[in-house]
């Protein structure tokens, strides 16, 4: 899944504030307190839920400046931060 379409998910499925998006890593996402960053950017945007795709430009933007580079890549049986180098079992 891409870091789009994860954040676009998040933002869809009214994820709360210390959940994490799929794919990006939780040690970075919430170390970093791009979580709170985030979910503030979402709220004072006051997206239409029912028509995410007017606001695509919006959430590459915001995907850009807080998610890019916390995204888990697969190293052999694990998935690891190249931000942190946290690893973290298949699930």
């Amino acid at each position: 899944m891409s870091v789009i379409s994860s954040l676009t998910d998040y933002i869809k499925n009214g994820k709360k504030r210390e959940e994490v998006p799929h794919g990006l890593c939780p040690n970075c996402w919430g170390r970093l307190e791009y979580g709170g960053e985030f979910y503030k950017a979402v709220q004072k945007e006051n997206l239409d839920l029912n028509n995410l795709e007017k606001h695509k430009g919006w959430i590459q933007a915001l995907a850009t400046k807080y998610a890019y580079g916390l995204e888990l890549k697969k190293k052999g049986a694990e998935w690891e931060c190249e931000l942190c180098n946290t690893k973290y079992e298949n699930e």
